[in-house]
């Protein structure tokens, strides 16, 4: 290059001097001519095919997998579901098996239930006893007695012929009171003894049997109940003196049972209902005590007639006739509640020592009731027995 130095000046002479360069072509023909350049061409990719030939091949794989394993959930699901209909099929039809086993059954017991209804007599009766004694007892229960008859196995008894005392003395202890639903009474408070066919209760200072008119009733008419099959009972003091109670004076001797009773209905704690005597509700004879059974004297006794049912009292000498006045069928009405009615009838009449026939029902016999003729009468009322063991 020449040593020769140019400066800016010259330069710029230098480049105007230059001719202007023009280009008269539209501009849409220069962009057809750039467009319609040739590319360089690529080189071809030779793996490619082989690629796609690896993933067709999976991806069939993967199809036919997907296409079996479909089927196979499909065939079990169509099993699962036929086993299911099966199981349902089979279960309905258990179920209708059992239903009408159940209809045939229920259907055999009300039939059963017709011919034998299973009512049980609930007081004792001296056709039902074989080797056993009977040790009547009065318990308490808020102010009112009810007489329990427990029914004792003789081998159980300390001798083979025991007095009324000694049945008392060995069991009246054994009792629970409480739990059968009663109040705790017995034994009794002082001394008891036996002479022959009297009873003689020696009163301790300091009873509990003369704190009111109440407790006093309650304390005689229990001791009635208790020695009931005794001739006469004696209330003394400890110096063997007939005592003297605040609300009645002296205690004169007195015969259990000498007086009938109306039978009534009287609940229990427990819920349980117990025929029991109305002492000093009673009328005095038995033919108004059976008229009087229709309803109840006060609010703690029921009586155990139903409402809807009515009779009559027809005396012939010592018999009385109850007399229903629409034939009565005795297996249309509650089974415990039909014998409650016959059974207070039954001892009401027996208290009052007179015998007692049963007409106009649909049934000659029931329960073990005859009523053709006079009726078995019971010896005791409230019937429980002893455990032998």
């Amino acid at each position: 290059m020449p040593n020769d130095k140019w400066n800016d000046e010259e330069i710029e002479n230098l480049l105007r001097d230059f001719p202007k360069i023009q280009d008269r072509r539209p501009k849409a023909e220069v962009y057809k001519k750039l467009s319609q350049k040739e590319r360089t061409p690529k080189q071809p990719k030779r793996w490619l095919p082989l690629l796609v030939a690896i993933v067709a091949f999976f991806s069939i794989s993967v199809l036919v997998v997907s296409l079996l394993q479909q089927n196979g959930t499909d065939s079990s699901s169509s099993e699962s579901e036929s086993s299911d209909a099966e199981s349902t099929v089979t279960t309905e039809e258990a179920q209708t098996d059992q239903a009408e086993g159940a209809t045939q059954q229920s259907d055999g017991a009300a039939s059963l239930a017709t011919e034998d209804p299973e009512v049980q007599r609930s007081a004792v009766y001296e056709s039902e006893l074989e080797d056993e004694h009977i040790l009547r007892m009065g318990l308490a229960y808020h102010g009112y007695v009810v007489p329990i008859s427990f029914v004792i196995p003789k081998q159980l008894a300390d001798t083979p012929e025991p007095t009324a005392l000694e049945l008392y003395e060995t069991f009246a202890g054994q009792i629970d009171e409480s739990g059968l639903g009663f109040d705790e009474y017995h034994p009794y408070e002082g001394e008891l003894q036996q002479t022959g066919s009297a009873i003689s209760h020696f009163l301790p200072d300091g009873h509990s049997y003369d704190q009111g008119s109440a407790s006093t009733l309650l304390y005689l008419s229990s001791l009635e109940e208790t020695f009931m099959d005794q001739q006469e009972i004696h209330v003394l003091n400890e110096e063997g003196e007939a005592a003297q109670l605040s609300h009645i004076g002296t205690v004169e001797p007195f015969v259990p049972g000498e007086q009938g009773q109306s039978f009534y209905l009287l609940a229990a704690s427990t819920g349980d209902w117990h025929l029991a005597p109305a002492y000093g509700m009673s009328p005095e004879n038995v033919e108004d005590a059976l008229m009087a059974l229709q309803q109840s004297p006060n609010d703690d006794y029921r009586s155990p007639v139903p409402e809807e049912i009515n009779y009559r009292v027809e005396m012939d000498g010592a018999n009385a006739t109850v007399v229903f006045e629409e034939p009565l069928d005795l297996e249309a009405l509650d089974g415990v509640e039909a014998m409650q009615m016959i059974e207070s009838m039954a001892l009401t009449a027996q208290s009052y020592g007179s015998s007692l026939t049963v007409s106009n029902t649909v049934q000659a016999e029931w329960a073990d009731f005859d009523f053709a003729r006079e009726l078995e009468l019971p010896v005791s009322p409230n019937r429980l027995d002893w455990p032998e063991n």
